[in-house]
């Protein structure tokens, strides 16, 4: 039992990323750093790593969050990543370190400020339903509808009141966000929950094993700075992790555990009954999504994009669903080694200087278990997965569900419209349709849930069915 619980235990892992991949400036070129050397600069991502040497793996001394500002004061690009500062503003308590350095990338020249938004995709997270959906701004003067491009069930927080001393863990936190930046194969600082992959670690368990314990073991865990493997799950933030501004208090959208033709097994292994009967393995806060989920997702939306949590009873505009009688849309990827690749399978090739038939054949034969005979120097190393993701790209609703309880305790299991049970008295009378994306009528059911991100907007006023000029 003791084992059961530490599984179900670092399963609900979403501890405080840091900082993203939203690239301020041209990483190939020193040239900012000596026409902005002694410059004040503004710190673009929350959680931000200050290392007292200009490595990945230097030490920690603080964290930095966004708008905090900072004095470049060397005019030299260390390793292609890091700048020597001096902190101007900052809450910050620093260790002490006779210098300090910063990832140049996450620099900014004004204040951030994310909430203008003139892209064409947005994501609604329905918190309630436990649904993410990816949608097209088809007008972006709402005189048509939006389209949605895909649905995916995800894991959201644990039915918990977030403690005081860590605000996030727990429930998942209403409020509109934008999405500041990706990171590949995140990992948190402390080494708990180690890369999905990281060149230096033990490959992940093999493709193909389904037993989900082995992201557990010490066998796929890296050795810590002590030489000990205290890694507790292998593999937790995925392929991507998505991370999202203002004060989403760590509450993240990522990937999971497991491979992409695991499609979304290891989403759905959180909700079985039993499980939930003994313990409540959901996320900390933050949205899962199955790894080839979040590679789609990764392939559509930039920094910027509104993440909309919402807690809702959802409809359709079209109950005739007019606008979805298309075929199914399938996204072929590869997944590389490479940190800053995006997994879109034409643009992967490309890259790599690899044709299809070359793909194709090395994963076919890897694949099968035939024997794959590798020149050390060709690009088909960087490969570790080539699939096909059945976009859903059909709306379905996710009927309101009552409470209901397990043994005498609430207990959401499968996939139900009502995670949290908020009961209905609670509940907006307004509603999310799904099919286009708008809201009718909509409140955050705050009697229970919290809510953070721009506080001066409950949901983006675009989302306001109020304001489309013309139906279906």
């Amino acid at each position: 039992m003791k084992n059961f619980a530490t599984i179900l235990f670092a399963a609900m892992v979403c501890v405080m990323p840091m900082a993203g991949n939203a690239s301020v400036f041209d990483l190939n070129t020193n040239s900012f750093l000596y026409d902005n050397y002694q410059k004040e600069f503004y710190i673009a991502v929350d959680g931000l790593r200050v290392r007292s040497t200009p490595q990945d793996d230097g030490k920690v001394m603080g964290q930095m969050d966004i708008n905090e500002k900072v004095l470049v004061v060397s005019p030299e690009l260390i390793n292609n990543k890091y700048v020597e500062v001096k902190f101007l503003k900052t809450k910050a308590d620093m260790l002490p370190a006779d210098h300090y350095y910063i990832a140049q990338q996450y620099l900014a020249a004004k204040p951030v400020d994310w909430k203008d938004f003139d892209g064409k995709y947005f994501v609604v997270v329905n918190v309630a339903t436990e649904t993410l959906r990816l949608y097209e701004r088809q007008c972006l003067d709402n005189s048509c509808p939006n389209k949605m491009i895909m649905e995916t069930e995800v894991v959201v927080g644990e039915d918990k009141d977030h403690p005081i001393t860590e605000k996030g863990k727990g429930r998942s936190i209403l409020g509109s966000y934008r999405m500041t930046g990706w990171t590949k194969f995140y990992e948190d600082a402390e080494g708990h929950y180690p890369a999905w992959y990281k060149e230096g670690y033990p490959m992940p368990p093999a493709i193909g094993n389904n037993n989900w314990h082995d992201w557990f073991s010490n066998k796929v865990m890296p050795p810590g700075i002590d030489g000990e493997k205290d890694g507790k799950m292998r593999g937790a933030f995925g392929w991507y992790t998505a991370f999202v501004e203002p004060e989403a208090f760590g509450q993240w959208t990522h990937g999971t555990v497991g491979w992409g033709e695991n499609k979304d097994e290891y989403i759905k292994k959180t909700k079985k009954f039993m499980i939930n009967v003994i313990s409540n393995p959901r996320s900390s806060g933050c949205t899962r999504n199955n790894n080839e989920a979040i590679a789609f997702l990764r392939s559509l939306i930039n920094t910027g994009t509104p993440i909309i949590k919402i807690y809702a009873k959802e409809a359709l505009m079209d109950p005739n669903l007019s606008s979805y009688q298309g075929p199914s849309v399938f996204w072929k990827y590869v997944m590389t080694k490479n940190p800053g690749q995006t997994a879109e399978r034409a643009i992967v090739s490309k890259a790599l200087g690899l044709s299809d038939a070359d793909i194709d054949a090395y994963w076919n034969t890897y694949r099968s278990g035939g024997a794959v005979m590798i020149d050390p120097a060709s690009k088909l190393n960087q490969i570790l997965e080539v699939g096909t993701y059945q976009v859903d790209n059909q709306p379905t609703i996710i009927p309101y569900t009552a409470r209901k309880k397990i043994f005498g305790k609430w207990r959401a299991t499968g996939r139900n419209g009502n995670v949290y049970g908020v009961k209905d008295e609670h509940m907006s009378q307004g509603v999310y349709y799904i099919d286009s994306g708008f809201l009718n009528g909509y409140h955050h059911p705050t009697e229970i849930l919290e809510v953070s991100g721009f506080m001066d907007e409950e949901t983006p006023p675009w989302m306001d069915v109020r304001q489309l000029k013309r139906f279906y």
